[in-house]
């Protein structure tokens, strides 16, 4: 059978798998192994047990339940209630002040748990009542809360780029400290988008919608009082990392630990109750994360057997047009690709049939790795598989669905032209990176 023709009957096997709804993990799965029992027989089959345990049995690995963990402590503490109250109340008489705040307050908290739909349900259970009562247009607060959410899985530690770097070989923690300054410039971005919004609709309507008393130095040491520790968190996880002190792993261990201490000493909002359920419900997503990992395993064994990875290389060589153009259509694909598939599953995905193509190409694939996750944090607020839609939608009954996708797709917009100048000026994502140890 020619491998043509065997590549067309697992990628149909895919595909009509998602179609009947089936897990992502069982479609990779079962084309795989079809895919290497047609070119190889029974004797190709025999070596996915040692690649697949290799692939699983990496201590790098290790960090993705500890984040996990991490993240579950950060969502049930409540800071992320005293994040929004102190950056809504520094910012409430800049136009557009509080839905900025909750910009913030998202990239912040993206910061200290990595998970996109934690930050959603944290932070927009508070922030979007409070925006709807002040006069904001429902449209903007749903995308404020949405959009920045997805910052969680670009601003370190993100479980994505810990999958991207064990796929594509490179240093997580460079990863990490790579993703810092384009975090940043998304969250700029989407704050300039509400300020230019909200000035337009105060000067329509003649009126503003965060007025308020200043905030006191007194409310500042208060608002200081509560937060310290929280922020002290993310320096020590964050700057162990960069100073190369301690690995993500290692630095991962250390947050859990801080985290419990903050929710039980500090907030003292856990018990052992929370306790049991934060350990219950993080082992749950990594067992997922991991099932999902051993099929783009053996999904990868079949592409590279057929030798699928080179031979893309060689067609986006082949194409006649600039390095940037070729980059934009990748982009564009693994857009298109996003609204389908979860982010994990496209890192995985993605990833092995990419790689030939960035070497080839000349690209850093820690540049590249930034690329992909911004692209991600698109997939995650377009539907169908919006999983940031779909949060807000299930802890509010303020906004319905409809009104969601409508104030969502300018912050689409937005994180599309953070993606251009990601992509044209490479040093945003590389420079952090190159000052490490």
């Amino acid at each position: 059978m020619s491998s043509a023709l065997i590549i067309f009957i697992c990628i149909i096997i895919v595909l009509g798998l998602l179609f009947l709804g089936s897990p992502i993990f069982i479609c990779l799965g079962i084309a795989g192994i079809t895919g290497i029992f047609l070119n190889s027989g029974i004797a190709g089959l025999s070596v996915l047990q040692t690649t697949v345990f290799g692939a699983v049995a990496r201590f790098p690995l290790a960090a993705v339940p500890l984040f996990m963990l991490m993240g579950e402590i950060i969502f049930r503490s409540g800071i992320g209630e005293d994040l929004f109250h102190v950056l809504g109340r520094v910012l409430r008489r800049l136009p557009g002040g509080l839905a900025m705040a909750t910009v913030i307050a998202c990239a912040v908290f993206g910061a200290m748990c990595g998970v996109s739909i934690a930050a959603v349900a944290s932070i927009g259970v508070i922030a979007l009542p409070e925006m709807l009562k002040r006069g904001y247009d429902p449209r903007l607060a749903a995308g404020a809360v949405c959009a920045p959410g997805a910052l969680a899985m670009l601003i370190p530690p993100s479980l994505l780029f810990i999958l991207y770097g064990e796929v594509a070989h490179v240093s997580v923690a460079k990863l990490f400290t790579a993703g810092i300054l384009p975090g940043i410039l998304l969250a700029l971005l989407m704050c300039g988008y509400i300020f230019i919004m909200e000035i337009k609709s105060n000067r329509s309507s003649g009126t503003r919608k965060d007025i308020g008393e200043p905030v006191t130095l007194k409310e500042l040491a208060g608002f200081l009082k509560r937060l310290w520790a929280p922020f002290l968190l993310i320096i020590v996880v964050l700057g162990s990392i960069y100073l190369g002190i301690a690995t993500p792993t290692e630095s991962a261990a250390i947050g859990c630990v801080g985290a419990y201490a903050i929710a039980f000493i500090i907030y003292r909002r856990m018990d052992w109750t929370a306790f049991r359920e934060t350990l219950i419900r993080s082992a749950r997503i990594t067992c997922i994360i991991l099932v999902v990992f051993v099929g783009a395993v053996v999904f990868t064994q079949f592409l590279n057997l057929l030798r699928v990875p080179d031979l893309f290389a060689r067609f986006i060589v082949s194409l006649d047009v600039s390095p940037l153009v070729t980059m934009i259509l990748i982009q564009l694909m693994l857009i298109a690709l996003g609204m389908f598939v979860d982010g994990a599953s496209m890192v995985l995905i993605t990833t092995p049939i990419l790689l030939p193509t960035i070497m080839v190409m000349n690209w850093d694939p820690i540049w590249f790795g930034v690329l992909m996750i911004t692209n991600i944090n698109i997939a995650v607020i377009t539907p169908p598989v919006g999983l940031n839609l779909y949060t807000l939608a299930s802890i509010t009954e303020d906004v319905d669905m409809a009104t969601i996708l409508r104030g969502t797709l300018p912050y689409v917009i937005v994180e599309f032209t953070g993606l251009l100048i990601l992509i044209a000026f490479p040093q945003i994502s590389l420079w952090l990176p190159g000052m490490m140890r």
